[in-house]
């Protein structure tokens, strides 16, 4: 039984250190999420990603609760007009950032499993080049420019 806890432990100080070497790897700034509108299914997520490293990194959402489903789009014109376009994973360049805004590359969440309110905290997983790290977003009221918020939901 000892051994049993003692492993257990260890992979979990492992996934831990795993998580924190990653986390020095890619720092998150301003992460937000808009709490969704009366009657909508769907938000968007955005912050500032900064990679530390010498070499470009792999982002892919994996989820967040208590989001159902969670994808990463980018912003294209097409035919004169602005659409959204999902994409697999978006790249941060090396010693670069990646800007995850409005109207440009950002993160959709999709039919929450409850209310979310405002000045709450989710937590977002990523996979960076396949290991896995949880950031928080912070939840923020949607005040600015509704016409153009919702015209950015499917």
């Amino acid at each position: 039984m000892k051994n049993v806890i003692f492993i257990g432990l260890t992979l979990a100080s492992l996934s831990y250190a795993k998580e924190k070497k990653i986390a020095e790897k890619l720092s998150f700034q301003d992460a937000r999420i808009f709490v969704p509108s009366k009657g909508s299914v769907a938000t968007a997520g955005y912050a500032v990603v900064k990679n530390n490293t010498e070499k470009e990194v792999s982002l892919i959402i994996s989820k967040a609760e208590p989001f159902k489903a969670v994808e990463t789009h980018m912003t294209v014109e097409k035919e004169g007009r602005m659409a959204m376009e999902k994409v697999d994973k978006f790249s941060v360049p090396a010693k670069g950032s990646l800007e995850l805004k409005q109207g440009g590359n950002h993160i959709m969440l999709f039919e929450p499993s409850r209310e979310v309110k405002a000045d709450e905290e989710i937590k977002v997983e990523f996979l960076i080049d396949d290991q896995k790290l949880e950031v928080p977003f912070k939840t923020i009221p949607r005040v600015s420019s509704p016409k153009k918020e919702e015209a950015h939901h499917h």
